[in-house]
């Protein structure tokens, strides 16, 4: 296997000898092989440094150990060059089936300021988003931090943590073939687009719907932010009715200037249904004339600047896909962590802008349970 291949799918394998169980009561354990990276059901996670003097390979020594005497963990160290590598993981009791949390520490322990990559590798399927990679429908990593600034970005693509669902529309009559897929930022998140685009120009948006799930009005309201122009309100069942595809228009304009153009699409406060949804996007230039109703039909896609089949198998990542990178900085005998949360069995990695778990929480739950298992048997706990 290629060595830069650290983030691979791979068979769910017995425990082999070297490998750290991470565990927590009542959840299947997961674990850390003895190259450092964590296995889980959906494949294997590990981690690579590149930079100036910082070989991607060599020795790494991995071991069990218990955080504050009570939380069973894996570390895994590794000298590369200038830079200590570790990697330390526990299992953090997260409803339904727990979550891995894997931190990652980078220290320079020469005295020289040093420059380094941090990064995963990704199969090609999996899906980049803000701050998630995601396999299929599932997010399979929660990653610390924007990265923005850390990698180039396309052109064009989605920059959130939403969930495409392809065929999920069911839309009737002649319409656009994207109406029948959509992407949905679950529990109150915001989808959001971004396109490249000449500096303070302007363009002639249309956004598509079709609400193929509720069946009542004001369940599913609908706010759509597109950059330069008012925003619009929509209730799709309301305006349209349920399985028919609607489309909405906007004079839209760069209007800070930065060349991007930004589109959103969320709920309001107090919607009962707090998971926005998008079908279809169209970018034309603004001189272009367009009639909706050509535009719902699918007839003027080559005339679109942009085109994008929301949710489709066209649509795409303003993140490269196969790529998550920290570019980092390290002054002289300085660290840096960094915090992943991993999905283990039965479970899924939160997703951080709807939820409330931090690092902080996650590590005073699992103290918290350990602890608890302590009090009841604390010979046990000794023991192990």
């Amino acid at each position: 296997m290629n060595s830069r291949r650290c983030l691979a799918l791979l068979l769910w394998l017995p425990v082999a000898a070297g490998a750290v169980e991470l565990q927590s009561p009542g959840f299947p354990p997961s674990r850390m092989e003895a190259d450092g990276r964590l296995v889980e059901d959906w494949g294997a996670v590990g981690v690579r440094l590149t930079g100036n003097a910082v070989p991607e390979s060599g020795p790494i020594r991995v071991e069990a150990v218990k955080l504050e005497q009570l939380i069973p963990a894996a570390r895994a160290v590794a000298q590369r060059g200038p830079v200590t590598l570790t990697l330390t993981a526990y299992r953090a009791p997260v409803w339904p089936a727990g979550v891995d949390v894997l931190t990652v520490r980078v220290e320079e322990t020469r005295g020289q300021p040093a420059a380094i990559t941090l990064g995963l590798d990704l199969p090609a399927k999996a899906r980049i988003g803000n701050r998630t990679v995601a396999l299929g429908n599932r997010i399979v990593v929660t990653c610390p931090a924007p990265q923005a600034g850390e990698v180039p970005l396309r052109d064009w693509g989605y920059c959130d943590d939403a969930t495409s669902m392809p065929n999920w529309g069911k839309p009737i009559g002649a319409c656009d073939p994207a109406f029948r897929n959509i992407r949905a930022a679950l529990n109150g998140g915001t989808i959001r687009y971004q396109f490249s685009v000449p500096k303070r120009s302007t363009a002639n948006v249309v956004l598509g719907f079709c609400e193929s799930h509720s069946t009542e009005l004001g369940i599913r309201p609908l706010v759509c932010h597109v950059e330069g122009a008012p925003p619009q309100t929509v209730d799709p069942i309301a305006k349209w009715g349920r399985h028919k595809p609607g489309v909405l228009q906007f004079d839209a304009r760069d209007e800070n200037r930065d060349g991007k153009l930004d589109i959103t699409v969320r709920t309001p406060a107090g919607a009962a249904d707090r998971n926005p949804i998008l079908n279809a996007i169209w970018i034309y230039p603004s001189a272009t004339t367009v009639k909706l109703e050509d535009v719902l039909a699918g007839s003027l896609n080559s005339a679109a600047t942009y085109y994008v089949d929301v949710g489709g198998p066209k649509d795409q990542s303003l993140f490269p896909t196969d790529k998550v990178e920290y570019h980092l900085r390290l002054p002289a005998n300085s660290a840096r962590e960094l915090t992943f949360c991993v999905a283990c069995v039965g479970s899924s990695a939160p997703t951080p802008s709807t939820s409330a778990w931090t690092p902080e929480t996650l590590y005073r739950a699992a103290l918290n349970v350990w602890q608890g298992v302590s009090s009841v048997n604390p010979e046990s706990q000794k023991q192990k």
